[in-house]
């Protein structure tokens, strides 16, 4: 008798959590900052699941079929959202040679010490805040003496960042859009925020999460619907902390298309550090940061008495980009 009940306990046990972690293979897999991930992680599980008990009913007694959809449901439910939760906090650069970077042109041998210093003070700043991507200007004797992007402008396809990616500046653009015509800055303007998050992510026009993995899993890697990312037009892909606190180190989701147009209408205002330098040479411009979604993406520093405009942006909200433009700029007027 005991023969006869344990033969059967077993048997959804094993097809039950058999499922749950193929089902949980298939969500680690593909997930990454794609709205509704979780839950559609949670999804797969639970079907894997129902599938699997409803193979096995015939050789379950009714009890045993229902714990066991029960169980795994519960199961499934749980590990969606950890397997998530690991995979949007874990390090996106776990060490400073890990982090790509791509540069403009060679620094001139003037130069040379006060980059190679800067590239490992970015680099650390990547680590430690756990950022997606960062570029970095610097201007001085009225020209951009160095500019280099570091990580990544989108996560998901890895896509690096350049010195012509194009950040969005957030509240910044009120003392920068005046200035963009009369000084040609190619590299700066307005877009809808529409082209910023073409899923029109936090809006009612967002696809169902159903419907976005179908076209991100099926329909895209056939070639029956277009990828939305990374965007044309060397944009940036926007993130946001998931956490309450606003720590980039706890994880990031995209940034909903209402943050991407804070500053006027629906219009998302972008630039490089490169022209955000140019702009504070011509204009003498005083500092200024700019902020998106209630933190800071962008900071311009200026250093009248030595010469000194160094520009930071990043792709995630909250990021520390003032600390960071404050070494930058102390490195290069010489007194670190």
């Amino acid at each position: 008798m005991q023969t006869t009940v344990m033969n059967p306990v077993k048997a959804f046990t094993r097809i039950a959590l058999g499922l749950a972690i193929a089902a949980m293979g298939i969500y680690v897999a593909n997930a990454d900052d794609k709205p509704g991930a979780a839950v559609i992680g949670m999804m797969l599980m639970v079907a894997g699941v129902v599938l699997g008990v409803r193979a096995a009913r015939d050789r379950l007694p009714k009890w045993a079929a229902r714990t066991a959809l029960a169980v795994g449901v519960i199961v499934a439910a749980f590990a969606a959202f950890m397997t998530h939760g690991v995979v949007v906090t874990a390090p996106l650069f776990p060490q400073l040679q890990e982090v790509p970077s791509v540069v403009d042109s060679a620094p001139s041998p003037q130069h040379a010490a006060a980059v190679e210093r800067a590239r490992e003070l970015v680099r650390a700043a990547l680590l430690e805040q756990n950022l997606p991507g960062v570029s970095v200007a610097v201007g001085s004797g009225g020209t951009v003496v160095w500019a280099e992007g570091f990580g990544w402008r989108d996560v998901a396809t890895r896509t690096p960042v350049t010195p012509d990616t194009r950040f969005n500046i957030g509240t910044a653009a009120s003392a920068v859009t005046a200035a963009v015509a009369p000084l040609g800055l190619t590299d700066t303007g307005a877009d809808s925020a529409a082209e910023w998050s073409p899923e029109h992510i936090g809006e009612p026009e967002e696809d169902f999460p159903l419907f976005t993995i179908i076209r991100h899993v099926i329909f895209q890697p056939i070639g029956v619907a277009p990828a939305e990312y990374p965007l044309p037009g060397d944009r940036a892909t926007f993130y946001v902390p998931r956490s309450d606190d606003h720590d980039p180190r706890r994880g990031r989701r995209l940034m909903y298309m209402r943050d991407l147009a804070c500053c006027a209408g629906r219009m998302a205002f972008y630039s490089t550090p490169s022209d955000l330098v140019r702009f504070a040479m011509a204009t003498k411009a005083d500092s200024v940061n700019g902020e998106l979604a209630g933190g800071s993406v962008m900071s311009l520093m200026t250093r009248r008495d030595d010469g000194i405009v160094v520009a930071v942006a990043s792709n995630v909200a909250h990021a520390d980009t003032a600390a960071l433009a404050l070494k930058v700029t102390d490195l290069f007027a010489g007194r670190k």
